[in-house]
């Protein structure tokens, strides 16, 4: 069970009267009620409280479920008196400045001081507009329904967008707040909001908020029971926490881990008996030479061998360090065809720049030009197969073109002997670059400086077992990404079981899910709140 789902059981079993066993000697809820009627009562003869318009009496349909014996369902204004705070008007407001609270201030459980204002307040608003120690502050608008007790004897007073609520028993207002944190996580706060766009939570919908009210002695102990459980449901999301960290950290780094082990020759065991790469590198040379000889490929500038001082890792035997030039057969540059020619584009040439690289495989391009276009530009039409890399604004990014396609100046296409470098392990060795680039304003490299690069070749056939493994741990990685986790049902809180005050074994054991070593109770407590085990 998830820390959010222990957390509203918790909440469930409390405000349900299932939380802590109940005490006949408790004095009913009713009786406090009539005590709390006698002395508001009295406050509103005394003046000291304003008579509000009687609230519509609870119907049966109202009513969220059956309460245990010695509890009573009423509304917040019979057992508290509440106010909003007061309207920020720096043109009408007299008095000195006083701090005062906002919806910024307000979060579940705390308030956030770091940012506090102050307005004008005079002696005669004193009264009405502050808050003192125990007063519950609730949001009228942004996050209605927030809320939080004021813990300090610090003289505070609150905006208009807050409530303050004062209970005529203080000790309900913890048990209260509870409540109102248990509507929310379960979305019935949201029944009391009006308005279609920004919500809020007026003042009479406050007061006509139902109220499941026990005793006040078992208040105090609901109250001392969540909080131990809270705690451990603290401790539980903490944990929890921790493994969706380790679990993006390993989502999102393993793939890269895979891809340096593959071209470091650590993902596969090299076998004695491959063709050394040095054998392949001389063939593909051989090769090259008799195509430019026979006038279809271009002759490319001779690169220097490679020197000690560039060689960034050592490769297991039968590897061999080469120029990138070496194993390019030809590299084909692009154009952007003029704007000023409408002739030109909205052909059926697909035509891609960098931001038509946002994939593995090339398919489709968000851009089009014509014949003429291609012919009036110095962009070039890329055949299947090429690999097509970016050369600046999107350095690093590299997509195989499965469509014949035009591109831009940004990107190069290559062409490889896909019989003696597989394009799929030249593309995953090429996720590994960190490419920075040079220039004062976009970045970008040469394409002299991209055939100089120093290439890990590994024998053909292992390339081949390379790229087989990789295809098979990436498919791997992608499952872990995208592991279903199912949201929580607002609707079916788990039953949080009844435990005895003085053994409170199996509610502790089943929080903290530790299952070793536990009584027949335990295990049986753990049974109920979990469910069996399919």
């Amino acid at each position: 069970m998830k820390a959010a789902d222990l957390r509203k059981s918790v909440l469930q079993a409390a405000v349900q009267g299932k939380l802590v066993p109940q005490d006949k000697n408790d004095e009913p809820a009713s009786e406090l009620l009539k005590q709390i009627q006698v002395e508001k009562a009295t406050l509103i003869k005394a003046g000291k409280l304003k008579k509000e318009k009687p609230l519509p009496p609870i119907t049966e349909d109202e009513i969220l479920y059956d309460l245990p014996e010695g509890w009573i369902w009423c509304r917040l204004d019979q057992i508290a008196d509440s106010c909003l705070g007061k309207m920020l008007d720096i043109a009408k407001n007299k008095g000195n400045y006083y701090p005062y609270l906002r919806n910024l201030n307000v979060q579940w459980f705390r308030f956030d001081l770091s940012d506090v204002l102050q307005m004008r307040f005079e002696e005669n608003e004193f009264e009405r507009y502050s808050i003192i120690d125990g007063d519950v502050v609730i949001c009228e608008g942004g996050y209605p329904g927030t809320a939080a007790i004021w813990k300090s004897d610090k003289r505070m007073f609150i905006q208009k967008a807050l409530h303050r609520v004062r209970f005529f028993t203080p000790k309900t207002n913890y048990y209260f707040l509870l409540y109102l944190y248990f509507l929310f996580i379960t979305e019935r706060l949201s029944e009391y909001y009006t308005g279609t766009g920004i919500q809020h939570l007026t003042g009479k919908a406050l007061n006509e908020i139902l109220i499941p009210l026990p005793p006040l002695a078992e208040q105090q102990r609901i109250v001392a029971k969540v909080d131990g459980l809270m705690a451990l449901c603290g401790k539980l999301e903490a944990v929890e926490n921790e493994q969706d960290a380790l679990e993006k950290h390993l989502s999102e780094d393993l793939p890269k881990s895979i891809l340096q082990s593959a071209v470091r020759g650590k993902l596969v065991p090299q076998d004695k008996n491959d063709e050394p790469a040095s054998e392949l590198l001389k063939r593909i040379q051989s090769e090259k030479a008799e195509l430019v000889k026979a006038g279809k490929l271009k002759k490319q500038k001779s690169l220097s061998p490679i020197i000690e001082d560039e060689i960034p890792y050592d490769l297991p035997e039968g590897w061999v360090w080469c120029r990138l030039g070496n194993i390019i057969w030809d590299n084909v540059g692009g154009g952007t065809p003029s704007k000023q020619h409408p002739e030109y584009w909205d052909g059926n040439i697909p035509w891609a720049s960098v931001k038509d690289l946002n994939c593995s495989v090339l398919t489709e391009t968000q851009d089009h030009i014509t014949k003429l276009g291609l012919q009036n530009s110095t962009s070039n039409l890329i055949q299947p197969g090429a690999i097509i890399v970016c050369m600046r604004m999107g350095l690093g990014k590299i997509a195989v073109t499965q469509i014949p396609v035009a591109i831009n100046q940004d990107l190069r296409a290559l062409t490889l002997s896909e019989d003696k470098v597989l394009t799929n392990y030249f593309i995953d060795w090429y996720k590994t670059l960190v490419i920075l680039g040079g220039g004062m304003t976009v970045k970008g490299i040469t394409i002299s400086e991209l055939c100089n690069m120093c290439f890990p070749l590994p024998p053909i056939a292992e390339q081949q077992r390379i790229v087989a493994k990789v295809d098979e741990l990436m498919a791997l990685c992608d499952e872990l990404k995208h592991v279903d986790v199912q949201p929580i049902d607002h609707g079916n809180v788990v039953p949080f079981p009844i435990t005895d005050e003085a053994n409170p074994e199996p509610v502790v054991m089943a929080a903290r899910g530790d299952a070793e070593h536990l009584s027949a109770k335990a295990k049986q407590a753990i049974e109920d709140l979990f469910g069996e085990d399919e």
